[in-house]
């Protein structure tokens, strides 16, 4: 890899790295801020009943999974997993343009910054900040503070936090991305086939 490519990577995975950690400061003032100020309080609502605010503390994972496991279990499985998964995360984008196109073999590209791709981009940066925003208050407290709680009909989520958000909108990015992906290559399909079906030109010539 020459030195541009090599800078471009670099400069790419920095700025990835700057905005997980932008939502990680997000995630954790919002934390600070409701472990101040909403214990003893109930319920707040912040949008009629699809929005609520009510504080909680987590032990297990996403849904409180988890949380009855063995201390030893839990401390392997949500902590040293998730330590491990970011480090070689954080790994990855530095070193390797992950979400680039690059990163999927094109190692003569020129400038891989330019030719990232947004989604996978968005995915990586929020994976990243959604694990280690739920990782600090494990490493800290021992547990997950939660304070969020949504509600629509007869749909209802646990009591969340930011973490737990940035996670979900990666997995919402990662369907829409799967299934734009499958509509293009269902109409190349298409294209091709009618190509092919398409009678030779005449040639003048016979």
């Amino acid at each position: 890899m020459d030195k541009k490519a090599l800078g471009g990577r670099l400069r790419l995975g920095l700025a990835m790295s700057f905005a997980a950690l932008a939502l990680v400061a997000l995630d954790q003032w919002t934390k600070a801020l409701a472990a101040a100020y909403l214990p003893g309080k109930g319920i707040v609502r912040l949008i009629g009943d699809f929005a609520v605010l009510v504080y909680a503390r987590n032990r297990g994972a996403f849904l409180s999974l988890g949380s009855g496991l063995p201390s030893p279990l839990r401390v392997f499985l949500l902590i040293v997993l998730p330590i491990a998964a970011l480090a070689f995360l954080a790994w990855a984008i530095l070193t390797k343009g992950l979400g680039t196109e690059g990163a999927a073999g094109d190692r003569g590209a020129d400038s891989l910054g330019a030719r990232a791709r947004a989604p996978e981009l968005a995915i990586v940066v929020l994976i990243a900040a959604g694990g280690a925003g739920n990782l600090i208050d494990r490493l800290l407290y021992g547990e997950v503070r939660d304070f969020l709680h949504f509600r629509l009909g007869l749909v209802r989520t646990g009591i969340m936090n930011l973490a737990d958000l940035y996670i979900l909108a990666a997995l919402v990015v990662i369907a829409v991305v799967a299934l734009s992906r499958r509509r293009r290559a269902r109409h190349a399909t298409v294209a091709s086939v009618f190509e092919a079906s398409e009678p030779p030109p005449n040639d003048p010539s016979s």
